[in-house]
């Protein structure tokens, strides 16, 4: 069961946060409805909040050896799958000054009829966790919104430092400037939004010009805080800068009006902090609470739940268990029973659901497989290729010495000047707002349908499979200007594989759409990208040539560009589209 969401925070031993966080977590249930309200966390027992959602509560009290443990589970049945979400709190004096506090939220899509794109928000109890205790990380404070430092206060500019600087910190410190048309507190507030989904995750301060200023000489080198940019400071401080990873001002202005932040910036910026925190370890002896408490929430998960919605051992309003007429050991094995049934329901459930996890990975090896194949196909060519080079070198060196040019035969090669494919989705947006690393396109994507194929396993391969179609499609447009006479088309030009140009392989190109989808309005519209006016009056024209980045089943990327190129035209590539595959399936 994967684990989408953490948070872990210390609170001094001068506070008692197990009856803080009660509170908090008594409030917060009771916003789902009046069965919230009844949850009692002085003591275990299992809670039915509603048809499709439970409350587990566990609570273990040792006051001679001074422990207190706390853990509150909630289930929630979705259509994309059981969410859970556990509360621990940990009283313990061996975690001496410190007491320990961390949510965790779970997402069980095995019975789920497809594998979703789940969008992670964090939930509303760790907001309200963080608001009502003193929440540390290390050795500073985890606000639960957005701290503004100004320059001319010492003490702020004292906690951002000793914050990024904090040796024992494990969550990450995001730090901004405010740009230079946006007030230092709308920017707060508009940064406050745009990481809404990292609340527990990171502590994020915002700076003015004046801490822009001072932070320079307080931070090792390499590691700014851009104005109208973000900076993510991971835990630990030693190495390479490039290792907190940076949006620089130009990305980030791409998604901005004014103060207003469009939301794949959230998305971008939360994922590497959630990789952070999902990976934090539990200090100390709690690995082994930990796996207490899951045990004995377990056990509480198998007792058959009352039809009244009260926890077990708790009597039903109105019962009267002394008029039972039934003797105590008829009504054990009743109870028994009820109990066994239940187990076995859900032991047919849990054989359905990886029944169909089984169809779903033997469809995923199948894809693999070809996937594996197709690789294999490439670098055998690329191997062709290389020894065909290694040969031609050799050939002209030889040919050199023949020719008295000995020197010349001798001489190194001159180091290639092209740069290496870009690792994320921001750098590749970087590099393409550079006019001069792709002269022959033009751009009119949307940085958003970009930036969802930013939050997987994949998007290495995707963003350096998307370089090179961007490489082949610019030489594409200069050998056609280089070759007017020639006139081939994109497909031609990647078979004939000229020398001095680069190509892809050919079967990752699909020149057309299929007759249902152009002839299906709603599909058909979504081909349709801008463009500038004078290559059609319209601003937009029916791009259906595009490129797979993959074959894959799910977000399956695609690039769809418009050559326009020849006389009397633009003599660009127009890139219209980079994302996930577009629906070739109408629905209502």
């Amino acid at each position: 069961m994967p684990l989408v969401y953490r948070t872990l925070i210390a609170v001094p031993e001068d506070q008692d946060p197990i009856a803080a966080a009660s509170a908090v977590l008594s409030r917060w249930l009771s916003k789902r409805g009046n069965s919230g309200a009844r949850v009692d966390f002085t003591a275990s027992g299992r809670y039915e909040l509603s048809n499709r959602s439970r409350a587990l509560v566990v609570r273990h009290d040792n006051p001679d050896e001074g422990l207190s443990f706390l853990r509150l589970t909630t289930e929630s049945d979705k259509p994309d799958g059981v969410w859970r979400t556990v509360v621990t709190v940990v009283v313990d004096p061996e975690l001496a000054p410190w007491r320990y506090l961390w949510l965790d939220m779970t997402v069980d899509t095995a019975g789920a009829s497809e594998q979703p794109r789940l969008d992670i928000m964090p939930p509303e109890a760790a907001r309200m966790l963080l608001d009502a205790l003193p929440a540390h990380d290390g050795r500073h404070r985890v606000p639960s919104a957005p701290v503004i430092v100004r320059g001319r206060d010492d003490s702020l500019m004292d906690v951002l430092v000793s914050a990024i600087r904090d040796p024992e910190r494990r969550l990450a410190v995001l730090a901004t400037g405010a740009p230079g048309d946006v007030t230092v507190a709308d920017w707060r507030t508009s940064m406050a939004a745009a990481l809404s989904r990292c609340t527990g995750m990171c502590s994020v301060y915002v700076l003015d010009s004046a801490a822009q200023e001072r932070i320079v000489d307080l931070l090792p080198a390499g590691m700014d805080i851009p104005s109208g940019g973000v900076r993510t400071f991971l835990p630990g401080m030693e190495g390479d800068p490039s290792r907190h990873p940076r949006m620089s001002p130009t990305t980030l202005d791409t998604a901005r009006d004014g103060e207003r932040i469009r939301n794949w910036v959230g998305a971008a910026l939360s994922r590497r902090v959630r990789e952070n925190a999902l990976e934090v370890a539990l200090p100390g002896p709690l690995p082994a609470v930990d796996a207490l408490l899951a045990e004995e929430t377990d056990d509480l998960r198998r007792t058959p739940s009352p039809a009244t919605g009260a926890s077990p051992g708790v009597p039903a309003a109105g019962a009267h268990p002394a008029a039972d007429p039934a003797p105590a050991a008829d009504l054990a094995a009743v109870q028994e029973a009820k109990a066994l049934e239940v187990q076995v329901q859900r032991l047919r459930e849990e054989v359905t659901r990886q029944g169909e996890r089984i169809g779903e990975l033997s469809e995923e090896r199948r894809q693999l497989l070809a996937e594996s194949a197709d690789l294999a196909e490439e670098l055998e060519e690329e191997r062709g290729r290389l020894r065909a080079a290694r040969y031609e070198v050799r050939w002209l060196r030889e040919q050199a010495r023949e020719s008295g040019l000995f020197q010349l035969s001798a001489a190194p090669a001159p180091r290639d000047p092209s740069r290496r494919p870009p690792y994320s989705v921001s750098e590749l947006l970087e590099r393409i707002t550079d006019d001069t690393a792709l002269p022959h396109l033009f751009f009119t994507i949307e940085d958003q349908t970009v930036y969802e194929l930013s939050d997987s396993r994949k998007e290495t391969l995707w963003v350096t499979r998307a370089w090179e179609a961007l490489l082949a499609l610019n030489d594409y447009a200069r050998y056609q200007f280089d070759n007017p006479d020639r006139g081939l088309g994109f497909h031609s030009y990647l078979k004939e594989n000229p020398d001095g140009y680069r190509v892809i392989p050919v079967k990752r190109l699909a020149s057309q759409e299929s007759d249902h989808v152009r002839n299906r309005g709603k599909l058909n519209e979504k081909r349709f990208f801008r463009v500038p006016e004078d290559v059609h009056p319209a601003g937009r024209v029916p791009m259906y040539a595009h490129i797979k980045l993959d074959i894959e089943y799910g977000i399956c990327p695609r690039l769809y560009f418009y050559p326009d190129l020849g006389p009397g035209t633009t003599n660009r590539v127009y890139i219209g589209y980079l994302g996930r595959h577009l629906p070739v399936q109408q629905s209502n």
